[in-house]
């Protein structure tokens, strides 16, 4: 067992400029995309369905799902009446975020 851990530990060969130049360039290159990644995950995160403002007549209502929530917007005075009378919005889970938005609407 003599000069084992000098046999197992010592590399077969140096590795070249060349392989390490290239190391580098892919190591740059994946740094890049995370960051490019990133900044495009920030400057989009506000573009979703929450961010849009709402137009005149219309209710944005959250609803808890099994995923998270879910966002529905309900425009239109007839839907909203319709939607704020409906037994969904008068039962649980959605008459906590529900109601309350129909009263300020006027529903």
């Amino acid at each position: 067992m003599q000069g084992h851990w000098a046999r197992v530990n010592t590399p077969l060969r140096e590795t070249t400029p060349r392989e390490r130049l290239l190391v580098r360039a892919v190591v740059a290159f994946v740094g890049i995309a995370v960051i490019a990644t990133i900044v495009v995950a920030i400057a989009t995160s506000g573009n979703g369905t929450s961010g849009k403002p709402l137009g005149t007549g219309c209710i944005r209502i959250e609803a808890p799902s099994t995923m998270g929530a879910s966002v529905s917007d309900i425009c239109g005075s007839r839907n909203i009446s319709s939607f704020c009378r409906s037994a969904a919005a008068n039962s649980p889970p959605l008459n906590a975020t529900a109601l309350p938005k129909c009263r300020n609407a006027g529903y």
